[in-house]
């Protein structure tokens, strides 16, 4: 799920690549403010920073609120990743790391 900020013009949301593959849309990376791989957020959910952390595990770690426990529902899982990227918004552009962005291999595909 993607949510855009009406404020900042971000788009957030978590693990991005696919929604935005599906819809055929190649946003700059300047606008993208993808949960997964922010490095802040590992920090504060106390995980390993080289591994990418699923959305409902760093929103019962962060948030302490289960998601996802019936089904699957976009709605929800923009409202995580909204509330996630405001929970590290003061630490993202610091903790992020280039190496996981996409756009940083572009040049070699």
């Amino acid at each position: 799920a993607v949510v855009s900020t009406q404020s900042t013009g971000y788009l957030v949301g978590h693990d991005l690549q696919n929604d935005f593959q599906a819809l055929n849309f190649k946003p700059h990376p300047a606008l993208v403010k993808d949960t997964s791989k922010c490095i802040a957020l590992r920090h504060l959910a106390g995980l390993d920073v080289k591994r990418k952390p699923s959305l409902r595990l760093l929103t019962r770690l962060i948030r302490g609120k289960d998601i996802q426990s019936a089904s699957h529902c976009s709605i929800e899982d923009a409202r995580a990743a909204m509330a996630l990227f405001k929970a590290a918004e003061d630490n993202w552009e610091d903790q992020t790391n280039p190496f996981l962005d996409d756009s940083y291999w572009a040049h070699l595909t």
